[in-house]
């Protein structure tokens, strides 16, 4: 296995899809580094069963509880004790945009932004806050992990995930899984039709 800083992961998402999701860069992580490494400890401090069993079902919302706990240690609230500077959304924003659905369609698979998959019927919410949270707990573990370290940390994470790290970019992983598996379009469901 060659060594690179490309720790792409792939991950199956329902009805014969993929979720592409290029990791965030060392500057959004060192504005991130510290929520990023409270959410890690959170999940680890109710053991490891937990961290691996829960962790990836739900580290999008320890991530939310985290985020406000570390605006108040700033001091981030105006007068009525709502937050005011909480950089969460901002860290969840950048993982949805580096996160594309690769889906099957008529011409092979299709790269597709999490926000047109949403609109499309591809995925709907619930599917997108599953995925989410399973992106956070890559990115806790693989971002905090040492350089010489971070491969090994990155797959590892992603088998949790039943994912896998690639150094592809996004079109050349979508061109591997035209010749590795056949592609059938995703056939229209009642509730994705015209009405």
């Amino acid at each position: 296995m060659q060594i690179t800083d490309s720790l792409n992961l792939a991950l199956p998402v329902g009805d014969g899809m993929t979720a592409y999701h290029t990791p965030i860069s060392r500057q959004v992580y060192e504005m991130h580094y510290s929520v990023i490494n409270a959410v890690k400890a959170a999940l680890s401090r109710k053991g490891i069963h937990y961290q691996m069993g829960s962790g990836p079902r739900i580290a999008n919302l320890v991530l939310k509880d985290e985020g406000e706990k570390d605006a108040a240690e700033r001091e981030s609230f105006d007068a009525k004790g709502a937050v005011i500077d909480d950089r969460t959304p901002v860290l969840l924003a950048e993982i949805r945009r580096l996160t594309m659905l690769l889906a099957p369609g008529a011409n092979g698979y299709e790269l597709i932004p999490v926000d047109a998959a949403i609109s499309q019927g591809k995925i709907d919410e619930e599917d997108w806050s599953e995925l989410e949270a399973a992106l956070v707990f890559f990115t806790c573990h693989a971002m905090t992990a040492r350089k010489a370290n971070r491969l090994n940390i990155a797959a590892a994470t992603a088998s949790v995930l039943s994912g896998s790290i690639t150094a592809l970019s996004p079109t050349a992983f979508a061109a591997s899984l035209q010749t590795s598996m056949k592609v059938e379009p995703t056939p229209k469901t009642a509730s994705s039709l015209p009405v």
